[in-house]
């Protein structure tokens, strides 16, 4: 007994597009996460980078005879970053080196140097 005009899926039909549909939504989520985890990283450079040119501005600011080396720690959201400054001086030129170091999956840093003279 064969039945005309049946309507309706397969099985099969619906196996295959189940299959699809899966394939498709594991690589949505991977992109998805893929673009938070960059968003993310790009946040942590952002805010190191505006720690590090902070303090450089405050030291352009001091006067020569005021600047000396040091460091010091800025909380910002989960993370600690760690600022260290250093003022080599050579003749009448002090060269100033600012670095702002993280650890968030891994370490990371930014580093910014200038020279000022008198």
């Amino acid at each position: 007994m064969k039945r005309k005009n049946q309507k309706g899926f397969t099985f099969i039909e619906t196996l295959a597009s189940m299959f699809i549909l899966t394939v498709v939504l594991l690589a949505v989520g991977s992109l998805v996460y893929s673009i938070m985890r960059s968003t993310t990283s790009s946040k942590e450079m952002t805010v190191a980078t505006t720690l590090m040119q902070d303090k450089m501005e405050g030291l352009r600011n001091t006067s020569l005879s005021s600047l000396n080396s040091g460091n010091d720690t800025v909380h910002t959201g989960n993370i600690d970053y760690l600022r260290q400054w250093v003022i080599a001086t050579s003749g009448n030129i002090r060269t100033i080196t600012v670095d702002v170091n993280w650890n968030s999956r891994g370490p990371h840093s930014v580093t910014m140097t200038t020279l000022r003279g008198d």
